[in-house]
């Protein structure tokens, strides 16, 4: 039996069902498919969504009143995957393995894949809101229903993977935030953004970029995103200063990002700009001309342009 939350840390094995471990632990009301948070740590409430035997689809939005950790560790010998989406403004504070990140919407990634041999710390803090989903799902799962086996999986020295939250994968989760009721629906969306993130991995596989790459040169190549992922900054590092953060030459730093990241650095600086004013847009939380005074733009056209080349269509068609 799973002891309830001691000295406010919550330990999570990735092998077992997680749902369960955090309402045992957090002492809330529970039903089979939704977990109400305990006064006494905040309020909030976790919905689960299952694909028997396959998938455990986790959405967490919560507001905590007291700050408290999480320990989650997946064994060596699990077989089980497990990916971390922040759809947050907040950052989360992790230490992956021996490595320190933070977890954003937009900085430096929004997706966290845990594979077995990982462990994690994760520091959540008080009075923020919190919109994260967790989806666990066994490796024989990609397998079985996209017919793909992914070797980058096999190291455990590659153990910390990271992804980009692009767009459309966002989109696929907010639908099913805003109809997590609507269980057909959830279970295609989860689908299609499984398919979306396994053809990024699967991407770097075919483009040698992941695998020639030792492991901490793909950490070091997301420390220099970080600094690219903000979309309301003004003037991001140059390529020599990215390069110093990468703790590589200008040359194999230039190389490494487009391989792992599909992009030129300034380009997927300039993608990241887009897709937050797209968002923006799509929310109704600004109109054109504000976001182009956000984004630096000296005038709406240059930022019309640029969105139109980009997306192909204009800021108010959207």
């Amino acid at each position: 039996m799973q002891e309830r939350v001691d000295q406010n840390t919550l330990q999570i094995n990735v092998s077992e069902p997680i749902f369960d471990q955090f309402s045992i632990q957090l002492e809330g009301e529970a039903t089979e498919q939704q977990f109400m948070l305990h006064s006494k740590f905040g309020e909030g409430i976790v919905d689960r969504f299952n694909i028997p035997l396959e998938v455990e689809v986790l959405q967490f939005q919560f507001v905590l009143s007291q700050a408290f950790a999480i320990h989650s560790r997946n064994p060596v010998d699990s077989d089980w995957l497990l990916l971390n989406i922040n759809l947050s403004e907040a950052i989360v504070e992790k230490q992956v393995n021996e490595q320190a990140l933070q977890l954003q919407r937009y900085l430096p990634s929004g997706m966290l894949l845990y594979t077995p041999g990982t462990q994690v710390r994760s520091a959540s803090s008080p009075n923020q809101a919190y919109n994260i989903f967790l989806i666990r799902f066994r490796r024989s799962f990609l397998t079985d229903r996209f017919g793909i086996e992914l070797t980058l999986l096999d190291s455990s020295s590659q153990a910390i993977i990271y992804e980009d939250l692009d767009t459309a994968s966002e989109r696929l989760l907010r639908a099913c935030t805003n109809n997590f009721r609507d269980r057909l629906l959830i279970q295609a969306n989860t689908l299609l953004f499984l398919r979306q993130f396994i053809a990024k991995l699967r991407n770097r596989e075919a483009e040698n970029g992941y695998e020639n790459l030792h492991p901490q040169d793909i950490q070091g190549l997301f420390l220099a995103a970080a600094n690219l992922r903000d979309p309301l900054r003004r003037n991001p590092p140059g390529i020599a200063d990215l390069a110093k953060i990468a703790a590589m030459s200008k040359t194999k730093f230039k190389t490494s990002f487009k391989q792992v990241f599909g992009q030129p650095p300034l380009q997927y600086h300039l993608r990241i700009k887009m897709e937050y004013a797209k968002s923006q847009l799509q929310e109704k939380q600004k109109s054109a001309s504000e976001i182009s005074y956000q984004l630096g733009y000296s005038h709406p056209s240059k930022f019309t342009l640029a969105f139109k080349k980009h997306f192909g269509t204009l800021p108010s068609d959207v």
